[in-house]
């Protein structure tokens, strides 16, 4: 079977019988890559995460949506599906690295090229300036990345103005985050494509790893309280901030953040965003969340359509002034 993603990729496929190529180093999830038997392609696969309350979480359904969500605003991402692996239900996201380049992470990129007050933060490794200490994740922040990335490229796919940088269609990657709540944009979550010939393009590499959006780890009673309460729906959408960026507390909203990345990128960039914003309808996939996504409770799907409307009245009123 070929599993790249239709239109709409709402039910699961079965990978039992995928070979593994290697297992993820990184991440608490299981985490491995696999390869599809009929295509040779590699697929990461991460299992439905229960943590020790027993209350399954929503990183399988958050990628698919998050992924259509893309597909609508335009930003280029990693292909997903979902999928069931030896009876546990999970989801695939297929390999960003195209042949002939190696896939360099953001904090590889920031570190080497010595920007300024830049301290990589690992998983066991807190990052902190003595400079500074009250500033988190230090160096981190839209200055530098729109320095190394200046004179990349956008990714292969990316359909936007001719010209743009790959800082460009990152602004797009941070719209996308504030309009599904994605708080999870760390360095590891993005990356530059370094072609192994030195005559080609470094590329920014297409976004990966959404699983944490659109409310996935809440619980039903959570979702349903937030729902029958506007007010409240309104106030959990604000406190998605962008804190895996530099900042001194409080971080910055992830729809604050997404408009200061705009205003850093050239005017064609900046007026195709705002396009996008614009003319962006959600109307089809809302449509599809009603239908129905396997593993997606009524609760969850009716709370990720109304964050979605949310977030985007958000974004247009903080990046297109209410229009």
């Amino acid at each position: 079977m070929d599993p790249r993603t239709p239109r709409w990729a709402t039910e699961r496929i079965d990978v039992s019988r995928w070979p593994v190529r290697h297992v993820e180093t990184t991440g608490t999830n299981q985490v491995v890559w696999l390869k599809a038997p009929d295509t040779g392609q590699l697929w990461l696969h991460k299992s439905v995460h229960v943590p020790s309350n027993g209350v399954a979480q929503g990183e399988d359904w958050a990628e698919v949506v998050t992924t259509q969500a893309s597909m609508a605003l335009r930003v280029p991402c990693a292909e997903t599906r979902l999928c069931i692996r030896n009876g546990v239900p999970g989801s695939l996201s297929r390999s960003v690295v195209p042949a002939g380049c190696d896939l360099n992470e953001g904090g590889v990129v920031l570190e080497a090229a010595c920007v300024p007050g830049y301290i990589r933060q690992t998983d066991n490794n807190k990052a902190r300036d003595p400079r500074r200490p009250h500033v988190r994740r230090p160096g981190h922040n839209l200055s530098n990345i729109n320095q190394v990335l200046r004179d990349v490229h956008p990714p292969p796919s990316f359909d936007g103005p001719v010209g743009c940088t790959g800082f460009d269609v990152f602004a797009g990657f941070l719209i996308l985050d504030a309009l599904v709540a994605n708080r999870d944009r760390h360095e590891q979550n993005w990356a530059v494509l370094r072609p192994r010939l030195t005559d080609q393009p470094e590329r920014l590499a297409p976004s990966y790893d959404h699983g944490g959006s659109l409310g996935y780890n809440l619980r039903e009673e959570g979702r349903e309280t937030l729902l029958r309460e506007p007010a409240g729906l309104e106030a959990w959408a604000a406190k998605g901030t962008a804190h895996r960026f530099e900042h001194a507390p409080p971080a910055p909203t992830l729809v604050d953040h997404a408009a200061a990345a705009v205003r850093l990128c050239t005017p064609e960039a900046a007026q195709w965003w705002h396009a996008q914003l614009a003319s962006l309808d959600l109307s089809e996939l809302h449509g599809v969340l009603a239908t129905g996504v396997s593993g997606m409770s009524e609760t969850a799907a009716t709370f990720a359509s109304r964050v979605l409307d949310v977030n985007l009245r958000r974004l247009r009123d903080a990046i297109n002034g209410g229009a």
